[in-house]
Parts: structure tokens; sequence; C-alpha cells
């Protein structure tokens, strides 16, 4: 009897797993977006590579009109390299690169958008330290650095790359 219900359990245990690892939607299936209180907002597709990270991700509006689209890309190391923010006309709206240290650390972002310019923020050790704006014209408008959890604006230093453009 014990063995019995022992199988039994075994069986119950096995078929809930399965059922739970199945019930993730498939690579590229239309899920609802939903907000906190359950409401669809929208539908998406999530497709990934083979380490599970997202590769695309397609945004559907509440009415299910084709709104938007993102493309990650990774480095050797699986870190995300590169997300392009592209209007659902293939038009590209803006992207941000990352890069980073040796010790795997964020070391900078940048933001690029033919619309409003673009922007660099350095990081040290991991934590925001400077950011760079540019207007369209690719010239440097703002310096900021990051003291005391708050951006405040500065001189652009003389030995930076900039200051000498």
């Amino acid at each position: 009897m014990i063995r019995r219900l022992t199988a039994f359990l075994s069986f119950c245990l096995i078929s809930l797993f399965l059922f739970t690892a199945c019930s993730k939607p498939a690579d590229g299936a239309y899920v609802p977006i939903k907000d906190e209180s359950g409401n669809i907002t929208g539908y998406e597709r999530k497709y990934h590579n083979d380490n599970g990270d997202v590769t695309r991700w397609d945004v559907y509006d509440v009415s299910e009109q084709y709104d938007h689209y993102v493309l990650y890309e990774y480095d050797s190391n699986g870190r995300l390299g590169k997300e392009t923010y592209y209007l659902a006309n293939g038009i590209g709206e803006y992207y941000y690169a990352y890069s980073y240290d040796e010790e795997g650390n964020l070391a900078e972002k940048d933001y690029c958008s033919a619309k409003d310019g673009s922007e660099r923020v350095l990081y040290k050790d991991g934590v925001e330290s400077e950011r760079l704006t540019y207007d369209n014209n690719d010239q440097l408008i703002k310096y900021e650095v990051y003291q005391n959890d708050t951006w405040t604006e500065a001189e652009l230093p003389t030995d930076s790359p900039e200051a000498d453009e």
C-alpha cells in the first residue's frame, strides 16, 4: 500500500512539474500584457536565443495593432550589448549600447536618437559617474557629474577627449 501511495505521489509531482514547465509561453507566442489590476494593456511576442536571453520583443497595443519592436544583442560573455527600438514600420527610433570593464561592471551606456541627439553615461565600478549630452549635430551641449545621489552640471574637464573636439 505504501509503495502504491509513493508511486502515485511521485506521478503527481512529476505531472505537476511537467505541466508547470510546459505552461511557459512558447517562443514567439502572442501573450497579453496586463497591468497590476489584471487589465489587458497590450500584447507581446518574445523571441529568445539558446541562452534564454530575449533577442526580439514585438509589442502590440490593446486593439492588437502592431506598435513597435525591440532587438537585443549580447556580447561574447552573454551581457546585453545593445538594444534598438524600432517603430512598427521598421524605422529605427533610438538605441542604447553598453560596454563593460574587465571586472564585468557596466562601464558605459550610450543612448542615440536621430530626433533627440545622444547621451553618454560613464560608470566607475558599476556606478554612474559622468553624463555627456550631445545635440543632433554631435556637439557637446551638457556635461554633468553624479555626486551625492544627484546629477550636477559641471565644466567639461580639460583632460577629456571631448574637450579637444
